[in-house]
């Protein structure tokens, strides 16, 4: 008698779970335009019809992994910046922790800006992505003196930095094989923007 084959079952999340690392794995692989649900269905070892119990579409599958990837970039850059004493070192060291992020987890990053969803149909994607800049913006604010230049402040400074994450990214920055050596080869980068006055 052929024994049975057990059944792969999911508890608390584990299929959303399953299938975000799936999802994460194929992104890494071709990108997060070039595969499919079904795709991550097999990837993660289930029907192609369990992923909607959770998520209507692929779509809706990277969302909640953007989602995800906002809050690892809120905890890192808020964690970097606490570490550091003055303003204008907080603001550095959270420019250089979102550098980190975009090198440490490429995969989430290349899902927030490359995934070409619509953001503006998932209101969770914008409040993730709203405390993430929170960050930096809630240190702009104790360097400027009105809400306005906090603000132009926060975009420049993010600007700043998601435009030499994109661009390490891509092999243009790379300065040498050690990725740390790297991140405080642009540090001066960043340091010299923090240091001009806005206005």
């Amino acid at each position: 008698m052929t024994p049975r084959r057990p059944v792969r079952s999911y508890h608390h999340g584990d299929l959303k779970t399953a299938l975000k690392k799936a999802a994460l794995e194929l992104v890494r692989e071709k990108g997060p335009r070039g595969f499919s649900l079904n795709e991550a269905s097999r990837r993660a070892g289930v029907t192609v019809a369990a992923p909607y119990r959770h998520f209507d579409d692929k779509e809706a599958l990277l969302a909640e992994i953007i989602c995800d990837g906002n809050a690892i970039l809120e905890e890192e850059t808020r964690r970097a910046a606490n570490g550091a004493r003055t303003i204008t070192q907080k603001m550095l060291e959270a420019g250089v922790a979102y550098l980190r992020f975009a090198a440490e987890h490429a995969d989430y990053f290349s899902v927030m800006f490359h995934s070409g969803i619509d953001k503006s149909k998932y209101p969770s994607v914008q409040l993730s992505a709203t405390r993430a800049f929170d960050v930096i913006l809630g240190l702009a604010q104790q360097k400027e003196a009105t809400e306005k230049l906090a603000r132009e402040r926060a975009v420049s400074a993010w600007a700043l930095a998601h435009g030499l994450a994109t661009l390490r990214s891509e092999g243009a920055l790379s300065e040498t094989a050690d990725q740390e050596a790297d991140l405080q080869h642009l540090k001066p980068i960043l340091r010299r923007f923090l240091d001009q006055p806005y206005q």
